[in-house]
């Protein structure tokens, strides 16, 4: 854990919604030749800006860009711990995740710099053990990982889910 607030350099939004099942945004990244997770699958957010007020602002600004939803504080459920993201890296980046709750799905309007493709992931799915795998995602580590397209959601972000859905990671 990060020992000061400056050390959290990112921010993400987990945005669950309720209807018309559980489900959680889930975005693909656009592919960038300097991106460590470039085509990884994520949530929105991004790394916060000299002119952001805090870690909340830069939420909402990075989710507004990426995916044309504009959340408020009043959707805000709970600030979760900052969680570290390139764990092999010797000096990952922390990252604050927000927790949204919107009744309803809202439409996305993606960004393609940024994103390649966004996915409402139904919560029942995720929680289906038998859906997940145990892959090589880096050279000589299996990591616990969910099927998505033709690639893995796993890392950061599978930990996250697996937080938020109250599910033991893999």
């Amino acid at each position: 854990m990060p020992s000061f607030t400056s050390e959290v350099a990112a921010a993400v939004a987990i945005i669950r919604s309720t209807i018309p099942e559980e489900s959680v945004l889930v975005l693909r990244r656009a592919a960038h030749p300097n991106d460590p997770w470039s085509g990884h699958f994520s949530f929105p957010g991004g790394r916060k800006d000299p002119f952001d007020r805090d870690l909340l602002a830069t939420c909402l600004r990075e989710t507004a860009e990426e995916t044309g939803i504009a959340l408020s504080h009043h959707q805000l459920e709970q600030s979760l711990v900052p969680q570290p993201a390139g764990r092999e890296s010797p000096r990952p980046l922390w990252v604050q995740p927000f927790l949204f709750t919107l009744a309803e799905r809202p439409p996305l309007s993606l960004n393609p710099r940024e994103i390649r493709s966004g996915h409402w992931l139904m919560a029942r799915h995720f929680l289906d053990q038998e859906r997940h795998l145990q892959v090589e995602m880096v050279p000589g580590r299996l990591y616990p990982t969910f099927p998505m397209e033709d690639y893995y959601l796993w890392g950061f972000t599978y930990r996250l889910l697996c937080s938020v859905l109250a599910m033991p990671p893999g």
